[in-house]
């Protein structure tokens, strides 16, 4: 699969997810959002940083953001979509905390180097008022079609501001 109909797919998918929540008649939300990451990759570890856009609904949070590294002259860039629901709701429906759990993947380059990645996500997040919400997050993805990295690894911290 080329990079083009890959993004194709992503496009079609986060449509998809946005469009099952507002049959619900849930209210859906924009927003935009930075994130910065420690990432483990090829015996590497390294500061990444971002930015994504999304769409979130009560119960679903579905984004798409571009990432970039660097460790030693080499540049790893990804572009992955994270879909994710609450767990736990009933538990944390009366406080700003609120715990998820969901899948990645997306499309990378590591020098020369592209294929896929797909894996899991989960994480934190602290709702610090209407408009803007502070994520603390993990993804395990595994690689596909990559010669020189099989996983990545992200711890990461991200601010969004709803719109």
């Amino acid at each position: 699969m080329r990079m083009k109909n890959f993004l194709i797919l992503l496009f079609i998918v986060l449509s998809l997810s946005n469009q099952a929540s507002a049959q619900d008649n849930e209210k859906v939300y924009s927003f935009l959002g930075l994130h910065t990451a420690y990432s483990k990759y090829a015996d590497q570890s390294t500061q990444s940083n971002g930015i994504k856009y999304g769409k979130q609904s009560d119960e679903w949070r579905t984004g798409i953001s571009y990432n970039y590294a660097t460790d030693n002259k080499k540049t790893l860039q990804s572009l992955i979509m994270q879909m994710d629901s609450g767990i736990f709701s009933n538990l944390f429906q009366n406080i700003p905390l609120k715990p998820y759990a969901g899948f990645a993947l997306g499309a990378m380059q590591y020098e020369n180097d592209k294929g896929y990645l797909y894996g899991v996500d989960g994480g934190l997040t602290y709702f610090l008022n209407d408009e803007i919400d502070i994520d603390l997050g993990y993804r395990f993805m595994t690689t596909s079609k990559v010669l020189t990295v099989d996983s990545i690894k992200d711890l990461t911290l991200s601010l969004h501001y709803f719109y």
